[in-house]
């Protein structure tokens, strides 16, 4: 899916979050035992919308998960991961192909607790908008 690709290489391309998690950046779920802290991304939508005049958009909801050790250590990396997604407008290619992702749009975070695997976890709402060639 393209916008689950978009997220992967817009992140991958930040220095801050790279800095914490590397290349741990995966879409649905982590490894089995993956090393923290990490980021996984879920698209929960993708909403087509077509129109007569114009380019058709369409628009996505997705869950980023921010993951470490500490409360504080998710917090930085929730911090991170939102400057590189919130509010951006950018063209990205991938395969060869060029898709524009026209805004991304920060909703809403909670903060829970994986207490089986002492992990806090910041989940990030967004919705992109994706223009379709």
């Amino acid at each position: 899916m393209k916008v689950g690709a978009c997220i992967n290489r817009m992140l991958l391309n930040d220095s801050n979050v790279t800095t914490l998690v590397s290349t741990r950046i995966y879409p649905e779920r982590a490894p089995e035992g993956a090393a923290a802290p990490f980021i996984v991304y879920s698209v929960v939508s993708n909403q087509p919308s077509d129109s007569k005049s114009g380019t058709p958009i369409d628009e996505a909801q997705l869950e980023v998960f921010s993951v470490a050790s500490s409360y504080a250590d998710t917090n930085s990396l929730a911090d991170f991961v939102r400057s590189a997604l919130d509010r951006q407008g950018v063209e990205v290619v991938i395969n060869s192909q060029t898709i524009k992702v026209e805004s991304v749009q920060y909703t809403n975070e909670v903060t829970e607790v994986d207490t089986d695997k002492n992990l806090f976890v910041a989940v990030q709402d967004y919705t992109f908008r994706i223009l379709r060639s």
